[in-house]
């Protein structure tokens, strides 16, 4: 009896352990998606294609269930802005100030960047 209550709480653990080590590996690979696309969006702004740039922040934020970094929703407000958008810059920037507690605003309004926001 001893070995059957031992083979059964064994089996749970192995159970627990291999739903543990897929949630793991799930969150990496989103984790590279999201990273691969922030990093396909700078490569765009470096080259002053911006509305690509916009597009591979929208990718990252997507692959990571609607989430993003400050700094990259930030970022990808800028290219937004850059590109023409002014909608989809505004929706960053509040997120970033209402989900995140972002506060610089001495920042936002001083970034070249953000200009075609102002007024």
């Amino acid at each position: 009896m001893v070995w059957l209550n031992f083979f059964a709480m064994s089996k749970k653990i192995f159970l627990f352990a291999a739903l543990l080590y897929a949630s793991f590996q799930s969150y990496a690979q989103v984790s590279n998606e999201y990273a691969s696309f922030v990093k396909k969006a700078m490569a765009f702004y470096d080259a002053k294609q911006y509305q690509q740039s916009a597009d591979e922040f929208s990718h990252a934020f997507a692959a990571n269930g609607g989430k993003g970094y400050p700094d990259d929703r930030y970022n990808a407000a800028c290219s937004w802005a850059l590109a023409g958008n002014k909608d989809s810059a505004f929706f960053q920037l509040d997120r970033i100030a209402t989900r995140s507690g972002y506060k610089d605003y001495n920042h936002m309004s001083t970034d070249g960047d953000l200009v075609s926001l102002h007024g």
